[in-house]
């Protein structure tokens, strides 16, 4: 892991290993210390946002550092929480992706439904979950043109990663299904001081693993 300041209010840890990382976020679930006002998840980092820094000379920085900074093996993680969601496997690239990757639609789902997914991080859309654990047999490049706009519950791939549209809103993944449940809460999120875990249905560090929507 390495550390180092970001901005004048941050301080950035980076090449962060899979337990490093992981037993990061649980002690920030856990606790933020007193000098750290939020933190942000990153695919491979973790900003701490927090009072000014005091140099640009990270070993004598504010509290933030002294704090949360130091090489101090973190608390170990704790086990997170495992949604099973399901899709409903109509989704406009299905076939296109079935051709691409010289695989049935079957084989699709199946090699979809297979993995247990971590959530590695959130972005570009509130709530859009980045998903590693996709097979590399449905690694496919993003869409050379993006569509306009793709409907919120949209699951979809793209390059080596799954995840899925928390919103309407643009996007050039190949698309799968719909799944059946809301990823982002916008009324929770217009309250005053909002609960995260009442506006995002996930969270770094969660696990997802897909089911498919049975055939009535």
């Amino acid at each position: 892991m390495k550390i180092r300041p970001y901005g004048d209010r941050g301080v950035l840890l980076t090449e962060l290993d899979d337990a490093e990382r992981s037993a990061w976020l649980a002690k920030l679930e856990q606790a933020l210390p007193s000098a750290c006002e939020d933190y942000v998840v990153g695919y491979d980092s973790i900003l701490l946002v927090g009072q000014r820094l005091l140099s640009g000379d990270i070993a004598s920085a504010t509290p933030l550092y002294t704090e949360f900074g130091s090489r101090a093996t973190p608390a170990p993680s704790t086990s997170r929480p495992l949604h099973t969601i399901v899709v409903n496997y109509n989704g406009a690239d299905l076939k296109f992706v079935a051709t691409s990757c010289v695989l049935t639609i079957e084989q699709v789902i199946e090699l979809h439904t297979a993995p247990i997914y971590t959530v590695r991080m959130m972005g570009f859309s509130p709530g859009f979950p980045y998903l590693d654990g996709l097979d590399a047999r449905l690694y496919l490049p993003r869409r050379a043109s993006p569509r306009t706009r793709i409907a919120a519950g949209t699951a979809a791939i793209g390059g080596a990663h799954a995840g899925i549209y928390s919103v309407a809103s643009p996007g050039g993944w190949h698309l799968l299904g719909q799944i059946d449940r809301p990823l982002f809460d916008l009324k929770a999120a217009q309250k005053p001081y909002p609960d995260p875990k009442d506006v995002f249905a996930l969270a770094p560090g969660d696990q997802v693993r897909f089911q498919p929507k049975a055939v009535e």
